[in-house]
């Protein structure tokens, strides 16, 4: 699926997609991580003209919806004889039964790799390949995706193709042993990558037994079957309240008339399931002991609900403390200032229900007391002060500029209008992004910042060497982990 180009300004909020940095950033992160403190001080900086934000035009979105229900979004840009789709379905693996954790990623795998219509595993890679098309299919924790890429000239053969990977998919037999592999050997491997495994450990302890907190594992995933793959399609995939985006050379209403008789008699999938929020586990510290020479550090609170009220004011704040890079409170006075971390970081990702605010960071090991002593404490501080107005001021402007990058390309900017469009967004929330921001004040900042920092219910996870269990009880009460996919233990009362 495209991606937007820069997401800080939402708050890496609207859906999982990942952040892209641009260019010149990436080039002053590597100049710093190579220098570090050694990295030069000029006496005299040099004088940075005052500029306007950059001028962004957004452009006219024509929307229409099929006879199923399905939304369609154009973009028409005929510069490139290029089109592309991204297609958002509600569901995910949050709907996944107990026990069949993983059916969710195994039927996406299968989507593109199982065959689909009249057409065998290497039939339909084949008639990909002859147009230079791609295709995907995926499936995060609040629903589905799928998407494609193709010559202009190609389009029409493209959608006949989609839609049978969409509606009439194959999930080849052989292809589902030869995916299941796969994905049990991905599983097992995440183990040995402390970042794959904090983030799984991160979430399961942040959500506990709720449906957002489970997660697939060798055992469950060996488990499935070809028949639980096709009921969970069956009960799951379908046009109610999806939304495809297509941008590019095309013409919309040939396209259209196309999609109409490809999707109508598409049947209706049950309602999405409506969840509780969930309720946390901590305080508590997970700790996987892991003989590394960086570690890895999570640490993290419920946040925000899509549509909070709080949300931008959040995205302003947490700019602020730990969202803006080498500008951010903690980089400057965790890593600059005293060289405790090789990275530190802030994000927040609203959900439909409380998501994720999460702190990550990485560090030596006799390093980490402190880290952690001075990371608690300036979240402590910020909760209790939040952001300047100086901080406010810069973070507004640096924000309002970042987001034209979001305009780069008309591909993401499509794909970028269906989520928001997917999950309720007012139309005109591109157009008014940055008036919002602007207006957003200290004190709206300041009280976004202590409603999540200021709870008493975190959750830290560590990944490190044997011997930092004893640093961490100073801390909290510590859970030590054999394994990600071990049942949860918590010690709160």
């Amino acid at each position: 699926m495209l991606k937007p180009k820069n997401l800080k300004p939402m708050g890496a909020s609207l859906i999982s997609f990942h952040l892209q940095i641009p260019s010149w950033r990436l080039c002053v992160f590597a100049l710093a991580f190579c220098f570090g403190s050694a990295f030069p001080v000029f006496a005299n900086p040099p004088i940075v003209p005052e500029t306007k934000p950059l001028a962004i035009q957004v452009p006219t979105f024509d929307v229409t919806t099929l006879s199923c229900g399905m939304k369609v979004i154009y973009l028409q840009d005929p510069s490139l004889p290029l089109v592309s789709g991204d297609l958002l379905i509600p569901g995910g693996s949050a709907g996944e039964p107990v026990g069949k954790e993983g059916v969710s990623g195994l039927l996406s795998s299968l989507l593109r790799d199982g065959g689909a219509g009249s057409l065998s595993p290497e039939g339909f890679d084949a008639a990909l390949e002859n147009r230079a098309a791609s295709m995907t299919a995926g499936s995060d924790t609040e629903n589905f995706t799928a998407g494609f890429n193709c010559l202009s000239g190609d389009l029409s053969d493209v959608l006949n193709l989609f839609a049978d990977m969409v509606r009439r998919p194959g999930l080849d037999a052989k292809r589902l042993e030869t995916d299941k592999a796969q994905m049990i050997d991905g599983l097992e491997r995440s183990q040995d990558t402390p970042d794959d495994l904090t983030r799984t450990l991160f979430y399961r302890t942040l959500y506990g037994d709720h449906p957002y907190g489970r997660v697939s594992t060798p055992d469950t995933v060996a488990k499935l079957t070809r028949d639980d793959v096709m009921k969970f399609y069956q009960q799951n995939y379908g046009p109610q309240g999806a939304v495809l985006a297509l941008a590019g050379d095309l013409d919309e209403a040939k396209v259209t008339a196309q999609l109409e008789t490809l999707f109508s008699s598409w049947p209706k999938q049950a309602a999405p399931v409506t969840y509780a929020d969930p309720k946390p586990l901590g305080p508590t510290i997970y700790f996987y002991p892991k003989e590394v020479s960086q570690v890895f550090i999570r640490l993290g609170y419920l946040g925000l609900k899509r549509h909070d009220p709080n949300d931008l004011p959040l995205q302003v704040a947490n700019y602020v403390l730990g969202g803006s890079g080498f500008a951010s409170r903690l980089m400057e006075h965790i890593r600059s200032d005293r060289g405790l971390a090789y990275f530190v970081e802030t994000f927040f990702q609203p959900k439909d229900v409380r998501g994720p605010f999460e702190l990550v960071g990485g560090t030596r090991p006799d390093a980490v007391k402190e880290f952690l002593t001075l990371s608690f404490q300036m979240i402590s501080d910020f909760a209790k002060t939040g952001p300047t107005q100086a901080e406010v001021d810069s973070a507004k402007k640096s924000m309002i500029e970042e987001f034209a990058y979001n305009f780069e390309s008309p591909f993401t900017l499509d794909a970028y209008k269906a989520s928001l469009d997917f999950h309720g967004y007012p139309d005109d929330y591109l157009a008014s992004y940055r008036d919002k921001i602007q207006a957003v004040t200290r004190d709206q900042a300041a009280q976004a910042a202590k409603l999540v920092l200021s709870q008493s219910d975190w959750v830290l996870v560590v990944c490190g060497p044997v011997a930092l269990e004893k640093d961490l009880e100073s801390f909290g009460n510590v859970v030590t982990v054999k394994s990600i996919f071990d049942p949860l233990v918590t010690t709160k009362p």
